[in-house]
């Protein structure tokens, strides 16, 4: 009897919690827009804030908005017509989004000394820590065929390519593969854990950023047993990843 109570109370107590969200949900705001992390149900008139960077965010559940990110402060003037994230339907989780994606446009925005890789070139100096703060350089893949993998936390086709990639070591035992963002070691760790990522992984690897170059994430690059480029690809699919893993198949023979 005494298990019985308790299993009862635990369902109507999960009934509870579940009304009380849909009535949260219910009661919450739909916005429209996203703007310097000000949400509005329609989209205010912006001026004297440059240019911006327009993306797309979610909420996890499929559920996305338009986002402005303006490289000034928005005026005051339309601050205070925003609508406080907590009144918001998913209000928290569109914002923890769009906070990721400002992140991702600062970084790869930023000049870098580092040069860009360009295909049938040599793969640019560079030296790199990885989770472990191991340093790695050009030194150290001479001679071998090496994968480089990009990505950041908010780009989702990154994150859901990671189990599929971590195949590719058992396939091709004798090349090396990389991945590089600029998230630090605690994040990085937590993301490729949970994704299943067994690459080595290179973190806090700013100056590579600036290879995206607002093509978007991940970026790919596939250098040969002499250090040349021979495949570089920004996003992802199945056609692209066939198309990487025929050139990685036809270096490492």
């Amino acid at each position: 009897m005494k298990k019985a109570t308790t299993i009862l109370l635990t369902l109507l107590a999960a009934v509870l919690t579940f009304t009380t969200m849909a009535q949260e949900d219910g009661n919450a705001i739909q916005a429209k827009v996203i703007i310097n992390g000000y949400f509005f149900t329609e989209t205010p008139e912006v001026t004297d804030c440059g240019s911006p960077s327009i993306i797309r965010v979610d909420d996890g559940q499929k559920n996305r908005m338009i986002a402005y990110i303006y490289p000034s402060e928005l005026p005051e003037s339309i601050t205070k017509q925003a609508i406080p994230v907590e009144k918001v339907f998913h209000g928290q989780a569109f914002l923890d989004k769009y906070n990721q994606a400002r992140e991702m446009i600062q970084v790869t925005s930023q000049s870098s000394d580092l040069a860009k890789p360009v295909v049938g070139e040599p793969f640019p100096a560079f030296s790199e820590k990885d989770v472990d703060g191991k340093m790695w350089t050009n030194e150290d893949v001479k001679g071998k065929v090496w994968v480089l993998n990009m990505w950041y936390q908010g780009c989702g086709p990154c994150r859901k390519e990671m189990p599929e990639l971590s195949t590719w070591r058992e396939l091709f035992p004798d090349v090396m593969f990389f991945s590089a963002t600029y998230h630090d070691e605690a994040l990085t760790r937590k993301i490729t854990e949970q994704h299943h990522f067994t690459w080595t992984h290179l973190i806090e690897a700013r100056d590579m950023m600036s290879w995206i170059h607002g093509q978007g994430f991940p970026l790919t690059i596939v250098v040969d047993k002499h250090g040349i480029v021979r495949h570089l690809v920004h996003g992802t699919n199945s056609a692209k990843r066939a198309a990487i893993l025929d050139c990685i198949r036809q270096l490492d023979q």
